[in-house]
């Protein structure tokens, strides 16, 4: 008899002491795994200190983003890519994301610049983007 077996993931636990100790990179690659691991809120911790210190740093507002949105925290997640833009203008995958955002806030009309210029930007671009990993995301 074969079960399936979900491999057991703990919810991180990093006070504020222990971020502030950590180095830029080491905070941005643990809120990856939190995100990837169903953890939006604590990645959003270890974020808001790496944009407030890096405030150019494009992957870092992406990731940032993308913990908001999941996290259902869409005002916030709506700033995080609207400064995505603002660094990477000609990213289509950046404005697809805004899309999807003011598309979950009921602004559809505003999503639908966003999901126009990202079909301008990339033609060939699939109009999922990645807001969560890969085995959760529609097909």
């Amino acid at each position: 008899m074969t079960e399936d077996f979900r491999p057991l993931i703990l919810k991180p636990i990093f006070n504020d002491a222990m971020i502030a100790e950590m180095s830029l990179y080491d905070r941005f690659r643990r809120a990856e795994e939190m995100v990837a691991n169903r953890h939006p809120r604590d990645a959003v911790r270890m974020l808001t200190g790496v944009v407030e210190e890096e405030p150019n740093h494009a992957a870092a507002w992406e990731l940032l983003g993308r913990a908001y949105f999941a996290a259902a925290l869409l005002e916030p997640a709506e700033k995080a890519f609207r400064r995505l833009i603002e660094l990477e203008p000609t990213s289509g995958w950046a404005h697809v994301a805004l899309g999807l955002t003011l598309d979950r806030q009921s602004r559809h009309r505003e999503g639908a610049v966003f999901h126009r210029m990202a079909s301008v930007l990339d033609p060939d671009q699939d109009r999922r983007p990645r807001l969560l990993p890969a085995e959760e995301s529609p097909a």
